[in-house]
Formats: C-alpha cells, sequence, structure tokens
C-alpha cells in the first residue's frame, strides 16, 4: 500500500493491500474527486469505473488516503481524512460516505493509521485521538508537549505507535509519554512505514535518501540511497522496496537489511538493485505516478489525457539492472477517450475536451489585447526601419492602432464569407465559424446575412448567444450579426414556432438588456432637469433676490423720505395732500422703471432717486407759490 503527495495531477493516491485496485485523488475545476480504478482490465476495458466521489464544498481537501478492512468482516473500504477535522468511510462498491469521524476540533487531518478494531490520528494541532471503530466512537484524545509539528503516524505494536516530526517519537499510547526518540532528518517526514516489529523505515521531504530503523536499539540498520528525491514508497515485508522519484523512474531495492559482503563492514548505505523506466514508442519518458510491491509482481502507473490512469505488472524475477517499459500512449488515449465520454463529442471542433488542457478564465482576459500590442509592436519596429533618417519622433503605438487595424488584412468579399458560413452552420464546424464572425466590417456582415439562407439565421442566433453568454468581451461585435440577422430575416423568424424556446439564451440576453433602457432614459431625464435648473443658480438667484429686495426697500424709503422733507420745509398743506399722493405715485413708478432698466449697484440708484426727489420739489414750491 502506498500514498502520494505531490503537486502533480494526482493529489494523493494509494493502492489496496491486494494491489487490484487504486483509489486517488484529482482536482476537477473547484472541487476534488475521489476515483478507484481497478488495476487489471480486460481487453475492452469495461471495468473502467464510471462512479466518482465528488466532495462536497471546494474549501474540502484530502489531506489523508487509506486502505483498511472494516470491523474485519471483509468489508474493503477507503479512508479519507480532511481538512475539517473529519475521516470518512468511502465504500467504492457503493460509492458512498458509510461513517464520518470527526474529531470536532476543526484542525487539518495529517495522517492516521488503522490497527484492529481501533484508528489512531494526528492533527494539524498535534493532537493525538484514538477511535473506535465498531462503535464508531472517540475513545480518548491527548497532546505531548514535547511532540510539535507531527506529520506522520504509524501503529507499532499494542499501546504502542510512532509519530514524526522531524524526529520519530515511540509513544506509549497508554501512558501518553515518549518512551524513545529516534534521530530523525534535516526537512519534515513525509514517509513512515513498518517493515516489521523490529524494523520501520522512515523518508522526508525533498530528500532522496531513506532511513531503516531498528527499534530494539534505535539505531540506523540501512540507509537507502535514490538518484534523486523521493516521491513515494511501497514495500512488501523488509526484503522488497520500490519507490518513485521526482525524475519519474522506479527505484527498487530488493533485500535492503542484509549486508553485502563485498562492501565495507560499516558501509550501510544501500544502492537500488534496478531502475525502470516507462517511455512512449518514440522514447519520451513518462513520469511514474504510482507504484505498489507485490509478492511475485510490481505495479506501476502512469498517467494519460493528464488525469487517466493506466498501469503496467512486471515480474520481479523479470526485472533487468535497467528495465524499460515502452507503451503506446496514443492508442491508450483514443480508447479512453471513446470510452470515458458520456454525452459523446463533436468531431468538428477545434479540440477535445482533456482536464490537463482544462483553462478556466474570467471577464478580465487580456489575451487579444496583448495581441494587438504584440503586432503594434512590429509594427513600430519596421517604420522605425524604414522611416526617414532625419526624423527624430517616433509616433506612438495609440496612434498607430487605427492606422494598423486598416491595414492589418483586406475584408474579404461578402460572397466568400457567406459561402464559408453556411458551411460552418451546416456542418457545425465551430472553427469555421470563428474565421467568419471574427469580421467586424459591418457592410461585409450585412451582405453576408442577405446572403444566408432564412433557415439558417435560426442556427446563426443559437451559436451567436451561445458566444455572447460566454464571451462578454466581444458583445459589442456579436451585436451586429444578431441585428442584421434580425433585421433581414425578421420576417421569417416571426414564422419559426416556439421560437423563443429556442433562442432562450439570445431572448434571456436581449431582455435584460431591454430591461436597461428604461431606467437609461429616466435616468437621463433627470440629468437633463437638473442640468437646466441649475445652469446659472448664483446669478440668477442674485437678481431675483436683489429685484424683491429693492422694490420693497425703495417704496417704504421713498414715501418717509418725501414727508419728512416736505415738513420740514413747511410746504405740505392740508389740501396738496392729494397732489403729494399722485407725485409719490409717479415717483415710485419712476424709480421701479429705472431700478429694473439699469439693475447697478445700491448707491447709483439712491442717488439718483435723491436727484428726481429735488426736481419735483421745485416743482411743488412754485405751484405753491402761484397759488
Amino acid at each position: 500500500m502506498a500514498t502520494v503527495q505531490s503537486s502533480g495531477p494526482l493529489v494523493l493516491s494509494s493502492y489496496d493491500p491486494s494491489g487490484q485496485y487504486l483509489c486517488y485523488v484529482t482536482t476537477a475545476l473547484d472541487k476534488q474527486r475521489v476515483s478507484v480504478e481497478p488495476t487489471q482490465k480486460g481487453q475492452n476495458d469495461s471495468t473502467l469505473n464510471e462512479k466518482f466521489l465528488y466532495l462536497e464544498s471546494s474549501d474540502l481537501r484530502v489531506t489523508s488516503l487509506k486502505w483498511a478492512f472494516l470491523n474485519s468482516n471483509e468489508t474493503l473500504c477507503v479512508f479519507i481524512g480532511l481538512n475539517n477535522g473529519e475521516i470518512w468511510l468511502y465504500s467504492p462498491l457503493g460509492n458512498e460516505i458509510i461513517i464520518k469521524l470527526s474529531t470536532e476540533n476543526g484542525y487539518d487531518i495529517s495522517d492516521f493509521v488503522i490497527a484492529a478494531d481501533s484508528l489512531f490520528c494526528i492533527d494539524s494541532n498535534d493532537v493525538i485521538f484514538e477511535f473506535d471503530l465498531v462503535s464508531f466512537s472517540l475513545r480518548h484524545h491527548y497532546k505531548i508537549e514535547e511532540c510539535s509539528n507531527l506529520k506522520r503516524i504509524e501503529y507499532i505494536s499494542e499501546n504502542k505507535i510512532m509519530v514524526a516530526s522531524h524526529q520519530l517519537f515511540l509513544i506509549n499510547n497508554a501512558k501518553r509519554e515518549v518512551e524513545m526518540t529516534l534521530p530523525g532528518h534535516i526537512s519534515p517526514v513525509c514517509t513512515l512505514k513498518k517493515l516489521s516489529d523490529d524494523y520501520i523505515l522512515s523518508g522526508a521531504e525533498n530528500d532522496r535518501f531513506l532511513n531503516i530503523y531498528n527499534l530494539l536499539d534505535g539505531t540506523i540498520k540501512s540507509v537507502l540511497v535514490a538518484k534523486s528525491n523521493v516521491n513515494n514508497v511501497s514495500t512488501f515485508g523488509t526484503s522488497k522496496i520500490s519507490i518513485t522519484t521526482e525524475s519519474g523512474n522506479v527505484e527498487v531495492f530488493v533485500d535492503p537489511l542484509i549486508q553485502n559482503k563485498n562492501k565495507r563492514r560499516n558501509m550501510k548505505s544501500r544502492q537500488s538493485t534496478s531502475s525502470i523506466n516507462i517511455t512512449t514508442n518514440d522514447g519520451k519518458l513518462i513520469p511514474c505516478a504510482d507504484v505498489f510491491s507485490g509478492k511475485d509482481t510490481i505495479d506501476l502507473t502512469y498517467l494519460t489525457n493528464a488525469t487517466m490512469c493506466n498501469f503496467v505488472r512486471i515480474r520481479w524475477d523479470s526485472l533487468e539492472l535497467q528495465h524499460t517499459i515502452t507503451v503506446n500512449v496514443a492508442e491508450k488515449v483514443r480508447n479512453q477517450s471513446k470510452d470515458r465520454s458520456l454525452l459523446g463529442k463533436d468531431l468538428a471542433a477545434a479540440t477535445t475536451y482533456q482536464e490537463g488542457n482544462l483553462r478556466v478564465t474570467s471577464g478580465d482576459n487580456f489575451k487579444h489585447l496583448e495581441d494587438v500590442i504584440r503586432e503594434l509592436e512590429l509594427q513600430t519596429s519596421d517604420d522605425r526601419a524604414d522611416a526617414d533618417e532625419k526624423s527624430t519622433e517616433v509616433e506612438s503605438l495609440a496612434d498607430k492602432l487605427p492606422m494598423v487595424q486598416a491595414t492589418k488584412r483586406k475584408n474579404p468579399m461578402a460572397g466568400t464569407v457567406g459561402v464559408i458560413l453556411a458551411q460552418a452552420l451546416q456542418s457545425n464546424d465551430h472553427s469555421l465559424l470563428e474565421t467568419v464572425l471574427n469580421n467586424s466590417d459591418e457592410r461585409v456582415i450585412r451582405d453576408t446575412i442577405i446572403r444566408l439562407q432564412p433557415t439558417l439565421s435560426v442556427i446563426l442566433l443559437e451559436r451567436l448567444a451561445e458566444r455572447i453568454a460566454r464571451q462578454s468581451h466581444r458583445q459589442g461585435q456579436l451585436n451586429v450579426w444578431v441585428k442584421w440577422c434580425i433585421i433581414i430575416h425578421g420576417g421569417y423568424l416571426i414564422t419559426v414556432p416556439n421560437l423563443i424556446k429556442t433562442l432562450a439564451s439570445l431572448h434571456s440576453t436581449l431582455k435584460n438588456r431591454a430591461g436597461l433602457l428604461e431606467r437609461l432614459l429616466e435616468l437621463e431625464t433627470r440629468l437633463d432637469c437638473a442640468l437646466n435648473r441649475f445652469e446659472d443658480p448664483v446669478v440668477d438667484a442674485f437678481v431675483n433676490q436683489y429685484d424683491d429686495e429693492e422694490y420693497t426697500d425703495y417704496e417704504d424709503e421713498s414715501v418717509v423720505t418725501y414727508v419728512e422733507e416736505l415738513d420740514d420745509a413747511n410746504l405740505m398743506e392740508s389740501g396738496e395732500e392729494g397732489e403729494s399722493s399722485e407725485e409719490e405715485e409717479d415717483f415710485s413708478e419712476t424709480e421701479i422703471n429705472e431700478s429694473q432698466v439699469s439693475k447697478n449697484s445700491d448707491s447709483k440708484v439712491k442717488s439718483r432717486a435723491i436727484d428726481d426727489v429735488s426736481a419735483d420739489e421745485e416743482e411743488g414750491y412754485s405751484d405753491v407759490e402761484m397759488a
């Protein structure tokens, strides 16, 4: 049984105890997927497992993966440790979760081991848990202060477990104390496997050395040296050990505990006895993803289509010093694509979907902008080479953008584009259709749609709706095609039954755009009203306020001033009050008219009023004298 954790397509993988099945974890978009594959398949690959376990949330991640029999009743299950502090018991046969064990603290499950009716696990908080696999309950948990940054756990014997960080600690589970500390590695331990009751093997991250410890005295029995860093390890007792390395090779160690008589007595390091490579027909190396060491055979796993597992079995007695396996990858990919396609595939599509080719982008995809910038840079360099030597000014890329777009390529003839468009729609050729839709000349678009058969206009609108929904950056260009298609073939479209159902995507998009029009018009009306109202608010307010105040103040002031001056000069008599009132009315009307016409400063208006009052007084005095 082997478990690997790497940055490749397989997040984790584990063989069952007999090597008949491989359970592995991959990432499908934003969620992880747990799959189980049989290692021995028929010629028609009819035993492929089409059932997968998708994790409930994108936040869930598998941190540990192992096989074990449940309750000793021959029920083989996969135990899945998660980053939320839970361990799930997954039944591959029923493709369902049987039981969920929880540490109830939410920390990542770093590692676990199953022994008889008990499950021991450690979390990222360095707490050790023991679960009862009969009642599926938590027996106890504890934490040892001197054991920190724990990464791996292994069952040794009754009441004894081994945990590892950089060092290895032998713990008495009953007393909850450390009995022995073994020298460890420079980097954290990522491999910890029990070979027998007396020996245990450990390996560290980014390290090509594997240490075999003697549990009786705590010494290092042997050191296995690989040619590159070790990825995962599979063991069969103490007689056979096989590993996969970062270089993609498989290295085999046979009888690692037996000392070589030809070597010096104190020499504990051992080199691999055999090396296995998997290559294609043209000699290209295929990395080995996982390995299983059996009694008589060794099983290798390699990937095609990024996440499709393939298996090779070799007998131990047939291994050579440098063993090479040649496989036909093209045939494997073709068979897997055929069997795995549940909904079929479009033969006219540009590429077939593969997990390894998957790319997820958002609305800020600057691919087209980068292509334009690259073309502008090339055009600028050519212009600089051909420019006059006396010229010292170089046009910017922004100045050259219209010229480059205009001279990039000549627009094709509408008749040719129409023929290509009809062929693309009839044959469902998406790549050919893209060459037509990339045309941005509205005249060519109009003439092309005029030549298009009305029956194909419905298909064209469906294809346009798909692209508008997926590619928002092309909406402006594709809207021109939609506009002319509706204008030219609108008479035919209204006769098509269930057209809204057929063009549901386009109808939804256009309905949403039209719903915004009323709100935009309302906003425009409000803005125009506000701008017209507040075009010159300071001047208008000042003038209106000045007119009102001037009219009121002057009217009151004129009446009082006129009466007081006449009283001081002893010129007002009882018989002349009516005449004075008439003069006051004439004076008020004259002054108000002058103030409205001039609208000058307050001092000028008042000075002019005083002059008029003096003139009226002289005329009134002459009248009195004459009387």
